[in-house]
This record gives C-alpha cells, sequence and structure tokens, in this order.
C-alpha cells in the first residue's frame, strides 16, 4: 500500500480550485501504483487523470516557489574566491608630472671666522693665589739663603756683645753702646779691631764657598730676580733692597762706543772741577756734534768687546746670549 502524501498548504489552495474530489491520492508511477479491485476501470481512469492533473499543478506551484523565495546559492569556492580578493578601490588620479628645475649655481661662501672664546675673568683670589706662587717662585730663584756674617767691625762687636747680656732690643741698646764705644781705651779698641778683620776674613771665605756653590748661570738668574724683588718693594712703598750676588765669575757686560768716549774725555783732565753731570752734559753735546768718521774708533772698540762678551758668556754660562740675535747698534 502507497504512503500517504504529507499536508502542504500550497496542495490544499491548488486542490480547492480542483473541480474534482480527492479521495486517495496516490503516485503519478504506474509502476508503483497499488492495485485495488473495489473500483472499476472506468473509475480508476478517472482518478488517474486527475491525480496527474493535480501533480502537474502541484510541481507548478513548487517550482514557482522555491525559484521566487530562495535565491541560488553560491558554491564554497566562488565564496572563497570573492571574499579572498581585495576590492580595488577608487583609483587615484595621476600625478602631474612636474617640470625639471635647473639647479642654480651655489655660489663658494667663506667659512665664517670663528669667534674667539672670551675667557672669564679671574676672581681677586685667583689673582692673588697666582701673584703670590709668582713672588715665591722669585725668591727662590733669588738664593736669599747666603751664609750669616760674623761682626766684622769693632762698633758691631761691642754692639753684639753688649745685646747679649740684656733683654731689651738692639736699637733700645744702640744709644749706651755709642756712649761707650766713644769712651773704649786704646787697648780694648785694637782687641776688637783684630778680632773684627779676622770675622771679615771668615766672611769671604764663607761667601765665595757659597757663591761658587752654585753655577755661573744661577748666580745671574739670582741677581736679575733680586732686582725685580727690589722694584717690587720699590713700587709697594717699601725701603727693603736686595744687594746683588758678587761673583768673579761674571761676565762683564759689553761696552758701546759713547762710554769710550767718555772714558776717554773724562780722564783727559779738560773737566775737573766740575760735577759729574755737568761733565756729562758737556761730554753729550760733544759726542753728538762728532762726525761719523770720528766716531769710527769708539765704534770698532765697541764691536770688539762686543765679540768678546758674547764668546766669554757662551764659555762661563754655557748659553748664547739673548743679544747674539739682536745686531749691534751703531751710535
Amino acid at each position: 500500500m502507497a504512503a500517504a502524501p504529507t499536508y502542504s498548504r500550497g496542495l490544499s489552495k491548488l486542490w480547492a480550485n480542483s473541480a474534482r474530489p480527492f479521495t486517495r491520492p496516490g503516485p503519478s508511477n504506474s509502476y508503483l501504483r497499488v492495485s485495488c479491485a473495489c473500483f472499476t476501470n472506468n473509475h480508476h481512469q478517472t482518478l488517474r487523470n486527475g491525480f496527474s492533473e493535480l501533480t502537474a499543478r502541484f510541481k507548478q506551484a513548487r517550482t514557482y516557489a522555491t525559484t521566487a523565495a530562495k535565491p541560488a546559492r553560491k558554491s564554497r569556492a566562488a565564496s572563497r574566491s570573492t571574499t579572498g580578493t581585495k576590492r580595488a578601490g577608487p583609483k587615484k588620479p595621476a600625478a602631474k608630472k612636474q617640470g625639471v628645475r635647473k639647479s642654480k649655481k651655489k655660489v663658494a661662501t667663506k667659512p665664517k671666522a670663528k669667534k674667539p672664546r672670551v675667557k672669564k675673568a679671574p676672581t681677586k683670589t685667583a689673582v692673588a693665589q697666582k701673584a703670590r706662587a709668582a713672588r715665591v717662585e722669585l725668591r727662590n730663584a733669588a738664593l736669599l739663603d747666603k751664609p750669616k756674617q760674623l761682626p766684622a767691625t769693632a762698633y758691631t762687636l761691642l754692639l753684639v756683645a753688649e745685646s747679649k747680656g740684656s733683654h731689651g732690643s738692639i736699637a733700645a741698646s744702640a744709644n749706651s753702646v755709642s756712649t761707650k764705644y766713644r769712651n773704649l781705651s786704646p787697648e780694648e779698641r785694637e782687641r776688637l779691631n783684630h778680632e773684627a778683620n779676622a770675622n771679615a776674613q771668615k766672611n769671604a771665605q764663607a761667601y765665595k764657598k757659597w757663591v761658587q756653590s752654585h753655577t755661573p748661570l744661577e748666580i745671574k738668574k739670582a741677581n736679575n730676580a733680586r732686582k725685580q724683588l727690589t722694584a717690587q718693594a720699590k713700587a709697594a712703598g717699601h725701603k727693603t733692597t736686595y744687594r746683588q750676588i758678587q761673583d768673579d765669575r761674571s761676565v762683564k757686560q759689553p761696552r758701546n762706543a759713547y762710554s769710550y768716549f767718555f772714558g776717554d774725555r773724562y780722564a783727559s783732565g779738560d773737566l775737573q772741577g766740575l760735577s759729574v753731570g755737568e761733565s756729562a752734559k758737556l761730554i753729550g753735546k760733544e759726542w753728538a756734534q762728532l762726525s761719523d768718521n770720528a766716531k769710527k774708533p769708539y765704534n770698532n772698540k765697541a764691536a770688539a768687546d762686543r765679540e768678546r762678551y758674547l764668546e766669554e758668556h757662551k764659555s762661563v754660562y754655557g748659553v748664547d746670549s739673548p743679544a747674539i740675535k739682536k745686531p749691534a747698534k751703531a751710535t
């Protein structure tokens, strides 16, 4: 027996429009139909015709409904291909070609001169420290550590002897020592003079030994330092003086042409009775009025003495004289 068809709203609508009643639907395929002996052949033919008409209508209705309601599905491969590809955006307008600009020739510019760095002014403390260090160095070069001198006169011997027993200063006892020195007997004076002469000889030996312990160049530098110390003391208002060190090895300075002329004129005896200042004025006027030929002998003496000085400076001090770079001035 054939299975009953399922209920369908579309089928019910189609069936309501049909003129024939629906008693027992059956399949359109004749091979699947089950024969029934309760109906005649004519009756079977009428049912078959009605059912075929109903089937045709049902196919039309089903085809129409499926095509209208459900859109056709795309395959997975097609969907993947469409989603995988990027959507092409709107094309950008082509950039306009700019004309090639001709580069201007660059003018060679001179490099800017670097500004010198402005040094900061040193502080007062730094200036004072620098001056103090320079003064210490100058005093070290002056060789102020000379040996102590013994009393070399009768008066100094008496003064030292009197000051040892007194608790006051030497200046306080100077008046009493002066009175005592004037009232010395000849024997006491002779004893003090003998002792003072011995001390003078000892002083000279000790001084010479001390000078010889330094090189001639060190003594020369020491004398230059002493000159500077004396000038600084005078500028500061002090009366302190630093005597020059006496060294027999020192090289005598060269004489100029005028000094030779001055010596000759002063030794001639024409300026007797005149002071040194008056004599110097007259000799200076005579020198200015001399011709070049008259000055030539004195210039030759000065040139020869300069050569002597340069040679001795090199041999004694071991260095060339700074004057060797300067030509001799003709006066």
